[in-house]
């Protein structure tokens, strides 16, 4: 009966550790920082989050998993720190998750607790998280002793764990930018949200808009071969709405965007410019911009020549 209470206890704790490692890691799938930018622009940002700080909140997060997921398998603490701590982590996500679920606030497609590697629903993810919650609430019953030492380690492990993700995948999001663009307020800024906040390529795309559609799909091709991208946000003109999905499908990846009327749209863009318009913007501060099918119209060699140039 005590060897098959010891595999049970062992075969939840791998599996848990398993599955939080395999978490981490995965968000930092294809590339750690284009990977982590991706997570904190899906998941925090629509959250609330600052851009500056929530590159902070991710990389906690993800190392807080990690180090989870390591010390699952050792005896310090696993009953009073390490197993609550688990459970605790795992609820917080099957509240936001379960907001997605019931459509009480709008979610990605993919809930991103696998990144890029392992695309899960935010229903998947749902029962994933209540499924590892009843297996650490077993565990918690089967286990007899705490080890009470070790607490040292714990710091250790966290710490290792999120000194070697800052090493991998440094923070740009605060670093040398502010220093160097002061932060001012934009003539978007009223309009679109945190469009203040960091590097941002700000977007104006009509839905039907073969031209857009074609410099959409430019901007995929950017983001895969620079993982250090800026962030995108794109506002959509209200004509056509119906084609945004095809849009995105066209483009080979959907950007965070809004609806914007028709008029209100050309009244933000201004109506000296023209579709396909973007903006380059570091905290506020228009960098460059590319407009219309002509002359001044957009460039991938000159918009990744302004990029570089700004972080020199």
């Amino acid at each position: 009966m005590k060897s098959k209470s010891t595999f049970i206890i062992w075969f939840i704790r791998i599996l848990i550790s398993f599955l939080f490692i395999l978490s981490a890691v995965a968000k930092l799938y294809p590339s750690p920082y284009f990977a982590i930018t991706t997570f904190e622009a899906k998941q925090l940002v629509p959250l609330g989050f600052d851009q500056c700080y929530g590159a902070y909140f991710s990389r906690l997060l993800i190392a807080f998993e990690f180090a989870l997921g390591v010390l699952i398998l050792f005896p310090f603490y696993l009953k009073r720190i390490i197993i609550p701590s688990t459970i605790l982590l795992l609820s917080v996500f099957c509240v936001h998750l379960s907001l997605s679920v019931f459509g009480i606030m709008e979610g990605a497609k993919n809930c991103g607790c696998f990144g890029e590697l392992i695309p899960m629903t935010p229903l998947e993810a749902l029962i994933k998280n209540i499924l590892s919650i009843g297996l650490l609430l077993v565990l918690y019953k089967l286990l007899k002793n705490d080890g009470k030492k070790g607490f040292l380690y714990i710091i250790l492990i966290y710490a290792i764990s999120l000194g070697a993700l800052f090493a991998i995948a440094p923070n740009k999001s605060c670093q040398d930018l502010e220093a160097k663009f002061t932060k001012t307020i934009s003539p978007f800024s009223e309009y679109v949200k945190d469009i203040d906040e960091g590097e941002k390529l700000l977007c104006f795309f009509a839905p039907g808009c073969d031209h857009c559609m074609a410099t959409a799909r430019s901007l995929d091709s950017l983001i895969t071969l620079n993982p250090s991208f800026p962030s995108i946000q794109v506002v959509f003109m209200d004509e056509e709405p119906e084609k945004i999905p095809t849009f995105f499908e066209f483009s080979g990846r959907e950007f965070p965007y809004q609806i914007m009327d028709v008029a209100e749209f050309w009244k933000v863009l201004g109506f000296d410019k023209d579709t396909p318009a973007i903006f380059y913007l570091i905290n506020g501060n228009q960098i460059s911009s590319y407009q219309g099918i002509g002359e001044g119209k957009f460039d991938a060699e000159l918009l990744v020549n302004d990029i570089k140039n700004a972080n020199i």
